[in-house]
């Protein structure tokens, strides 16, 4: 038995350290690539008011970073705690963390299934209440940039008009009651006609389940989140603040906040994923509107983009190694116990 326990015990650490090389050569080549990118783009520039703060902003920036992943962190933790559920704000994070690093390294939102599994097997969350969950953490996430977005084009620019961001929201808002208040079962006459009734049925099922779930949670905790959210779009604005005092500029952190909703609005208006392409251009041509040169508001963007998906991806995959190796061990000494 001491030697089933000591082979289980070797497997399990060689298991953690092929997955540890394997994340850090995932780091190392991310970084490399960006590295690179950035030295073509900024290679004509002065950096010598980068030599003299670089440290001083470099540290604010992660720490500005860091505090947002805080916050988001904190959104999610909440968000369990009102469905019902216990967790831990550590276990918030690893969780959230390594379903944003799996939407950051596929094509489409893996994070979104594999967030709703690391729920039911880590904090035993049903399914369905998962599915609400990040229901409400994604309509969230849309609609607080959104109004933003609305107040920013209204007070920094007018000219792009107001049609396409309310015209979101109001379909966001229409859409979250029609989930709330359309009863699901009163559909089934109409669905016993379909084919496949027996896949309808559990669908059905689902859905109500889902819906039951929305409506437990507090309307008050919600705006909790809501808040916490627009704190994370305030770090990111400064953030961005900071990276254009680097390159020699300073721009308001109020019009920033505008620049950094309406861009993330356009993205998702576009449904492709991460916003790739529209986000970005939208971000360049509003910095180039608040008189940042193209050059540099190219470079900001592929700052921005680096951040956006370059720090979660980073915790994500500690993250994804912790909960990784702590199931191993799990595993491990069940089996040790069973034997």
């Amino acid at each position: 038995m001491a030697k089933l326990n000591v082979f289980s015990y070797h497997r399990v650490k060689l298991g953690s350290r092929a997955r540890s090389w394997l994340a850090v050569g995932v780091i190392f080549t991310f970084f490399t690539i960006s590295a690179g990118l950035l030295v073509y783009l900024l290679h004509d520039m002065d950096w010598t008011m980068f030599r003299q703060v670089g440290l001083l902003y470099l540290a604010l920036i992660l720490l500005l970073s860091a505090l947002s992943t805080g916050f988001y962190a904190l959104s999610v933790y909440i968000l369990v705690r009102i469905s019902g559920h216990k967790t831990t704000f550590v276990k918030s994070y690893l969780v959230l963390t390594t379903s944003l690093s799996a939407n950051y390294v596929t094509p489409i939102k893996a994070g979104i299934p594999l967030r709703i599994y690391l729920y039911k097997h880590f904090m035993d969350i049903p399914i369905a209440t998962g599915t609400a969950l990040i229901a409400v953490e994604t309509m969230v996430g849309i609609l607080t940039p959104a109004v933003i977005a609305v107040a920013g084009i209204a007070l920094i620019f007018p000219s792009m008009g107001l049609v396409i961001p309310t015209a979101l929201i109001s379909i966001l808002v229409v859409g979250l009651l029609i989930v709330l208040r359309v009863r699901v079962e009163n559909l089934q006459l109409y669905l016993a006609r379909f084919p496949f009734l027996s896949f309808v049925a559990r669908f059905i099922g689902f859905v109500e389940r889902v819906q039951w779930a929305l409506r437990q949670l507090p309307v008050a905790k919600i705006l909790q989140v809501v808040l916490l959210v627009a704190v994370m779009l305030g770090l990111h604005s400064m953030r961005l603040w900071l990276v254009l005092s680097i390159l020699g500029f300073r721009v308001s952190p109020l019009a920033l906040l505008a620049v950094l909703t309406i861009s993330l609005t356009a993205g998702n208006l576009s449904m492709i994923p991460m916003g790739l392409g529209v986000r970005d251009a939208s971000f360049t041509l509003l910095l180039t509107q608040l008189g940042i040169p193209s050059e540099i508001a190219l470079a900001a963007a592929v700052i921005q983009r680096l951040f956006s998906p370059g720090w979660p991806l980073l915790l994500g995959l500690i993250s994804a190694n912790i909960l990784g190796v702590s199931e191993l061990v799990k595993r491990s000494d069940g089996r040790s116990v069973t034997q």
